[in-house]
């Protein structure tokens, strides 16, 4: 699958950005919420770790019966589409008034941590992905593999661009936290 191979790689070099990127701030900080409303930057981490967790768990759980998978239609495009547009306006600063909340299942993180068994866990997760795309079926490629809670079922390719789109969401939020901050 050397689309999915070059998308991870690419999300792979994302992360190490955004850990590098935190990797001087003092553990106070990092656990420092701007408000009661919003997470702290190592919640953040940890919800992104949590998130790509259980959409590999329930993609390996899908993928085991090949036959049961249909294949993404236009409404999957669609979706991540529209999800897509949506991030990349919150980004620009133009509000919606719908906000995306994470699902109960990836939204409860831990109040504080330290940053290195955070990004230890994240990397360990990391490389359950590695290893699930190396041996990736490539009949499953044109396959519904994903039911994402708001756009709906995704393909690999969208999972992919999903994830990607997910972690620069809250890269941007991070540095939202640290400008809130002052760091």
């Amino acid at each position: 699958m050397p689309d999915l191979r070059a998308r991870f790689q690419t999300f792979e070099a994302s992360k190490a950005e955004l850990l590098t990127s935190i990797a001087s701030l003092s553990p106070a900080i990092l656990n420092k919420k701007p408000d009661e409303a919003t997470w702290s930057i190592l919640q953040v981490i940890a919800h992104l770790t949590k998130s790509e967790a259980l959409t590999l768990q329930y993609i390996k759980k899908k993928t085991q019966d090949p036959s049961l998978l249909p294949a993404p239609g236009l409404k999957a495009w669609l979706g991540l589409g529209v999800l897509r547009a949506y991030l990349s306006a919150q980004h620009r600063g133009i509000r919606s008034p719908f906000r995306i909340k994470a699902p109960s299942s990836t939204g409860d993180v831990p109040d504080s941590g330290e940053l290195q068994p955070t990004s230890f866990a994240w990397a360990g997760v990391r490389e359950d992905w590695r290893e699930f795309i190396e041996t990736f079926p490539p009949a499953l490629s044109g396959k519904v593999i994903f039911r994402h809670p708001f756009v709906g079922y995704l393909g690999p390719d969208q999972v992919m661009i999903f994830l990607e789109a997910h972690l620069t969401n809250h890269t941007r939020q991070i540095g939202r936290i640290r400008k809130a901050l002052g760091v």
